[in-house]
């Protein structure tokens, strides 16, 4: 197996051979930008449920009578359907609602509609499944609403008018009250031929001011700790490497008189956390009620507004794959699989389900498949509870397992394609020191600034141990390739930018194998003042032999945590 020698420095014994020249050392302005809209990104990524939820200070008290749900006393729930659908068509109707409007939400008072104008046959169809997915909301009827709209569908448009043309129900996740909901018939003409109706499907959520005001204080708690996560696992890192460009150089030579550094993508840093993953994925799970409004917005194409909208609060979802990409972690690691997954850019799968999640619900909420939905969320509702509740929790576990699924189907595709690829073409060694061993977007980034034309290219020592066994990934399913810093070296003899050096923060995505000794990379203990970041080679600082992995980590001065 190959060994690898990335820039041998100088000992750590031997001073430097001559007083260094004045260098200036600067970051480049446009990956400041860049950081800066990543910081942004990230700490606001728990604020990012807004776009769908009241605010809690906006939040009024629930104007429904809910007495009823809130004793379920002995009473009929027919009462409570009743006083539930006077107040929804009262709210809203043909003079509230704009004709055009589809979709339409009042955040303060937590309550939407969605209405659909559907032709049903005026002689009636008994096949109920032929119409029943063009109902809005239909994925999240009871067995009593849905047996209300195939009777609907199954008279004749004149008995139609004859029969109650409403039903209600209330949802449950866990057990807890979290919306009440009403679906009701308005003949749009006279005409009892033509059959043609606008549906309304009325939702009021119940989410209380103590929950709201609590989840926005766990969010703002959130914030606070990825502020603190981004310094102390990231940018923190940068001082001691600055100090050390300015006093030491990269150059053995000299000739470099200035250093611009590019700032790295830390968004795998955080999306990737332990805690992070868990507490977002917790989020989404209580949060349901608003995940049920954002299907709601999806199942249309009438107004693209409320579809983008509801694509952004859908693509939250992706925290289960985040969560499946970190905790399955441990198991790849344990069985050795580490050669079977590609790993995957967190950033560009954050954006990607910005794009599938709204397709993905809308297939769900505007096919068959919510017959499927029906029958899951009443499975567990007791037998004389299933004509007016639903319970959501196992419907909103199996949309979590499905996005949950993505990372781990795509990182299995994507090997198994790349492994097929370099069987039937000849290897070319890969450059790991450049920017184009990037992922999409950052390639994209660094061709927009052109700094790819520099005839020195060094360090990415850590992607040449990946290669050389997959074993040494710390997180197999996650790149970590875009928290890597670029550092240029500018000669002024030269009037070009002339090395290029990649840094990477090894502790962050390097497993040593200290528990293999065969494979085992080992810290050098001694220090190194005259390197101005690590290095990864054979020479054993010490009388004790180099190991037999042949890798030793010598990290810079000021113990600086950036290696070439």
């Amino acid at each position: 197996m190959p060994k690898v020698h990335v820039l041998q420095g100088p000992s750590s014994t031997s001073p430097p051979s001559r007083e260094p020249p004045h260098r200036t050392v600067s970051f480049c302005r446009y990956s400041c930008i860049y950081s800066i809209g990543y910081v942004v990104n990230l700490i606001l990524i728990p604020f990012k449920a807004y776009i769908s939820e009241p605010l809690p200070w906006m939040l009024q008290p629930v104007s429904l009578n809910t007495t009823w749900l809130t004793a379920k006393d002995s009473t009929s729930f027919a009462a409570f359907a009743n006083s539930s659908i006077a107040f929804f068509a009262s709210k809203y109707n043909q003079n509230t609602v704009p004709s055009d409007r589809v979709f339409t939400r009042d955040n303060e008072a937590n309550t939407y509609l969605l209405r659909f104008t559907i032709a049903l046959p005026p002689a009636g169809d008994n096949n109920c499944a032929n119409h029943m997915h063009r109902f809005p909301g239909a994925i999240f009827y009871s067995q009593g609403v849905a047996a209300f709209v195939c009777d609907f569908i199954a008279q004749n448009a004149t008995s139609r008018l004859l029969r109650p043309m409403y039903a209600c129900q209330y949802d449950t996740v866990a057990g807890v009250d979290i919306a009440t909901s009403c679906t009701w018939a308005i003949p749009t003409g006279e005409d009892p031929i033509i059959s043609t109706y606008q549906m309304y499907h009325a939702v009021q959520l119940l989410e209380t001011p103590f929950f709201c005001w609590l989840t926005f204080g766990v969010r703002l708690g959130l914030m606070g700790f990825i502020m603190y996560q981004l310094w102390h696992l990231y940018y923190r890192h940068y001082g001691p490497l600055l100090c050390n460009l300015q006093a030491i150089g990269l150059d053995d030579g000299g000739s470099i008189q200035s250093y611009v550094v590019q700032l790295g993508d830390p968004t795998w840093l955080i999306l990737s956390h332990p805690f992070m993953s868990l507490i977002m994925l917790l989020d989404c799970f209580l949060n349901v009620g608003p995940a049920g409004t954002a299907s709601c917005r999806t199942s249309q194409l009438t107004d693209v507004g409320q579809f983008c909208l509801g694509c952004l609060y859908g693509s939250r979802m992706v925290w289960a794959s985040y969560f499946t990409m970190r905790y399955s972690t441990p198991l790849v690691k344990y069985m050795h699989w580490e050669n079977y997954f590609q790993p995957v850019d967190p950033g560009v799968m954050a954006l990607t389900a910005s794009v599938y999640a709204g397709p993905v619900m809308y297939m769900t909420t505007g096919t068959p498949i919510v017959q499927l939905f029906q029958r899951i969320n009443y499975a567990v509702v007791p037998p004389t509870l299933t004509h007016e509740r639903v319970e959501g929790t196992i419907s909103m576990l199996v949309i979590l397992l499905l996005f949950a699924s993505v990372p781990l189907v795509n990182s299995f595709v994507a090997q198994y394609v790349n492994r097929n690829h370099t069987k039937f073409k000849p290897t070319v060694t890969e450059n790991f020191g450049t920017t184009r061993f990037n992922d999409w977007k950052h390639r994209c980034l660094f061709w927009f600034r052109r700094l790819t034309l520099c005839s020195k290219n060094e360090g990415g020592s850590m992607y040449h141990l990946f290669a050389e066994n997959p074993r040494y990934k710390k997180f197999p399913l996650v790149s970590t390739r875009g928290s890597d810093c670029f550092v240029y070296g500018w000669d002024d003899a030269a009037d070009a930018y002339v090395h290029q050096v990649r840094l990477s923060l090894m502790h962050a995505a390097l497993d040593r194998q200290t528990i293999c000794p065969a494979l085992a990379i080992l810290i050098c203990p001694s220090a190194h003042p005259a390197f101005a970041a690590g290095t990864v080679n054979a020479h054993s600082c010490n009388q004790w032999p180099p190991p037999p992995s042949g890798s030793i980590v010598h990290f810079g001065a000021k113990c600086c945590q950036w290696v070439q």
